[in-house]
């Protein structure tokens, strides 16, 4: 890996795992502070599965969840340390380490350069039916800067970024058209304290700011913190692995709680009821996504997102449909979710994307439409699960309340 090397047949436990990217951390700290960087940073791409209680319902096995059957190829060979821990080698050379958080999420650690981790991290879910990227919208970072102002002295400094492209004002379908178009990244730096309101204050006259494509979080025991990237990237800038992992468990722990919450809300389920005439009828009980604009999307860029998107199942939505016009301005999509290529259903006009799930579809669906919603059409939308605001579930639970 890049950074410190080390001798390949001393990874003999978790033990040694972990105190090399503690050392390995702590060095890096000190280069950074020191403006004398040699090291790599120490970077964490999570991987989310799906919801085990679809085993049985879904024509899925639970071997298929196995790290070395979603992990293992012909480049790359894992080799077991525990029962939640391997190393990843490419072509004999260590390239990182494996750890499976729980069932359903697992994390790459590696200090290899960002171009070659980026990318790496970006094929297995490419590749992968099975395997989908942490989703974080603009509207989940809210909620996790209010916790972290809660937590830490006004005095410590976050960064964010934010990070907006209208890439469907351009006719992608038009190759000779040249049309300029908006994209945006600023990156802030700012004290805790106070931050919330200033942040407010900006969006009211640029809406690009809802739309955050980073996030650090304060470190717990020491300088620095942990920059979480919308796509599920966490990279170390604190002196401590064991604070940077504590952390991602944590975020991790909060965003299966939010997705199997939606999941509940949102399924569809089918019920037979038999009437008094011994008939059978169907009750489906279930509640749409509704995600609205701030204003209604221009006529070509509403065609354009979806001659883009539906036909080809392209990145970073990733659903395949089948397009049915009703009008210029409204469209129905029956499609599959290429993550685990589970059914989808979309009622699509310039006002409102409204989304149906059927049982089985992964709760990462919203999470991903929300977060590139955000980025590419508007950063200022509403959404709700049936009646109730996303934001007020997102409270929910990163404020520890109950339903």
């Amino acid at each position: 890996m890049g950074g410190t090397v080390r001798v390949e047949g001393k990874w003999n436990s978790r033990e040694d795992i972990f105190s090399y990217l503690e050392e390995y951390s702590q060095s890096t700290k000190e280069q950074i502070d020191n403006y004398k960087m040699k090291n790599t940073l120490l970077k964490s791409y999570v991987f989310e599965t799906f919801n085990e209680s679809l085993f049985g319902f879904v024509p899925i096995s639970k071997e298929i969840l196995n790290i070395q059957n979603l992990f293992g190829d012909q480049k790359h060979f894992l080799k077991q340390i525990d029962e939640e821990l391997y190393t990843l080698n490419e072509n004999n050379k260590l390239v990182g380490f494996i750890e499976q958080i729980n069932p359903r999420f697992c994390t790459l650690y590696t200090t290899e350069s960002s171009k070659y981790s980026d990318q790496l991290a970006q094929s297995y879910v490419k590749k992968s039916t099975t395997l989908d990227s942490l989703w974080i919208s603009g509207k989940m970072y809210d909620n996790f800067l209010r916790e972290i102002t809660l937590y830490h002295p006004p005095e410590r400094f976050t960064k964010m970024k934010f990070e907006f492209n209208s890439m469907f004002e351009i006719d992608h379908l038009n190759k000779e058209k040249i049309i300029e178009h908006k994209a945006s990244s600023v990156s802030l730096v700012e004290e805790l304290g106070g931050i919330v309101h200033k942040l407010n204050g900006v969006r009211q006259y640029i809406s690009s700011f809802h739309s955050v494509g980073s996030l650090r979080f304060p470190s717990h025991v020491g300088k620095g913190g942990h920059d979480v990237y919308q796509n599920g990237k966490f990279t170390n800038r604190s002196d401590s692995f064991s604070d940077h992992r504590m952390q991602l468990k944590q975020i991790v722990s909060v965003y299966q709680d939010m997705t199997e919450r939606l999941e509940k809300k949102t399924w569809i389920e089918v019920e037979e009821i038999k009437s008094k005439n011994n008939l059978i009828d169907n009750s489906f009980k279930a509640s749409p996504v509704t995600i609205r604009f701030s204003k209604p999307l221009n006529n070509y860029v509403f065609n354009n997102f979806v001659e883009y998107t539906f036909p080809k199942g392209r990145e970073p939505f990733k659903i395949y449909g089948e397009i049915k016009r009703v009008s210029e301005e409204r469209v129905h999509i029956y499609g599959v979710d290429l993550h685990l290529w589970q059914n989808v259903v979309l009622d699509l006009s310039k006002e409102e994307f409204i989304l149906f799930l059927p049982k089985g579809t992964c709760g990462n669906t919203i999470h991903r439409l929300v977060t590139n919603i955000q980025k590419f059409l508007d950063p200022q939308i509403d959404v709700y699960i049936g009646n109730s605001p996303y934001e007020g579930i997102l409270n929910q639970v990163i404020g520890g309340k109950d339903l």
